[in-house]
């Protein structure tokens, strides 16, 4: 019975949601479209995944900003509310306008939804460009409801959306720009649509990010050498339990000789109690207090960097870090995780033992993990990952 009064629930909500959709559309397409304001060459970004898509995307907005082409085209971006900050303290030299959406809310907010919608709606773009290859339905009725000439998207994949809904979503583009079938990792992915796009080869080889100038760094941080441990993760299956990070933090500082910054989220901090039984020592807790841009800084400056496999370790490649020990169930294996070796050599994975005794078959785990992975990350001892730093860390050590 609670099974088919939450489809009840669901179907009603779904309903509510198109209706609201199709409200809006409709309101705005009977509107007197010459009120609206109009920009001539104006290009509108839609960007709404998370932190590290964003971090192995936005190079190359300012590549799509230099391009003789587009170069007196101003650029206003639809981003995800989560990597506000970073956008718009890296980016703004290549971004006119920011308007940032909160994800979750739209998808449970009624009322948000259509203000966002509306607001969306109010300015029309010569063109759209909406690079994300896993697309979403949400991301889809934003690019149906803007107002623009030209509408173009990557032809994608089932990732995140059903077939019957890209079936629909495919029609409201103008131009779908194709992509390999193949597992590409992220960064090339990307690559891969500008360089379509713009029709072109382009001879960017990596992501990277200049640090901001003029910005203060408040913080406390050691001043002898130190490792960062990250804690946080999106989600609770790519968390490392807290305790495995307190055994390897023991092992780094009594082999190393380096000492222990502790980062994460606000939803991590009671985690750094356990995180204080087991390691024991003094520490530099800074779980909950940095912002992303301080967090640019407290890599910049490591030596060492342990962490889930989440934004920060792209974080670390884009900074050029070295010793970058990602511990990972094998989540969008082949898409995210491992870094190409032609990227950096400073990325060292540590994955479930299922995929690490198959480490050789790159194509098969890729085809696996792309979706997902159910392994469980804490089946990852903490002696797999001491191993796998005394294997590859570029510094000397005493055993």
């Amino acid at each position: 019975m609670n099974k088919i009064i939450l489809k009840i629930k669901s179907l009603v909500k779904f309903m509510l949601f198109r209706f609201v959709d199709v409200f809006v559309y409709l309101r705005e397409r009977t509107a007197n479209f010459g009120n609206k304001h109009r920009s001539s060459k104006n290009i509108l970004l839609i960007r709404l995944d998370a932190i590290g898509d964003y971090i192995l995307f936005r190079n190359f907005i300012e590549i799509l900003k230099k391009e003789p082409k587009y170069s007196e085209y101003k650029i206003t971006l639809i981003g995800n509310i989560m990597w506000k900050e970073l956008a718009e303290t890296l980016d703004k030299e290549y971004i006119s306008e920011f308007i940032w959406i909160d994800t979750r809310k739209f998808r449970r907010n009624i009322i948000y939804r259509y203000k966002t919608l509306r607001k969306v709606c109010s300015t029309y773009y010569d063109i759209l460009i909406h690079p994300t290859y896993s697309r979403t339905y949400d991301a889809d009725i934003i690019v149906k409801m803007v107002n623009a000439k030209e509408k173009i998207g990557s032809i994608g994949d089932l990732s995140n959306i059903s077939k019957w809904q890209k079936k629909i979503t495919d029609k409201y583009y103008t131009k779908l720009i194709p992509a390999q079938r193949n597992i590409m990792f992220e960064f090339y992915r990307n690559k891969e649509f500008f360089e379509n796009l713009l029709d072109k080869k382009l001879d960017i080889t990596k992501p990277y990010i200049k640090l901001p100038a003029n910005y203060t760094f408040n913080l406390e941080l050691p001043q002898s050498n130190y490792a960062v441990l990250f804690i946080g993760a999106s989600a609770n299956f790519r968390k490392w339990n807290i305790e495995n990070f307190g055994e390897v933090a023991k092992w780094i500082k009594c082999n190393l000789g380096y000492e222990i910054v502790l980062c994460g989220g606000k939803e991590d901090v009671e985690s750094t109690k356990v995180f204080e039984r087991v390691y024991n020592d003094t520490y530099f807790n800074l779980v909950g207090k940095t912002s992303l841009i301080d967090l640019l800084f407290v890599i910049k400056n490591s030596k060492m960097i342990i962490s889930n496999e989440t934004f920060f370790p792209h974080m670390a490649v884009a900074l050029n870090a070295k010793n970058i020990f990602v511990i990972s169930n094998g989540n969008h294996f082949g898409r995210f995780t491992p870094y190409p070796r032609e990227i950096t050599e400073s990325y060292f994975p540590i994955y479930h033992p299922e995929i690490e005794k198959d480490l050789i078959n790159y194509e098969k785990l890729s085809n696996m993990y792309r979706y997902g992975s159910q392994l469980d990350i804490n089946e990852i001892t903490p002696q797999q990952v001491i191993k796998r730093i005394i294997d590859n860390i570029e510094d000397k050590y005493d055993d």
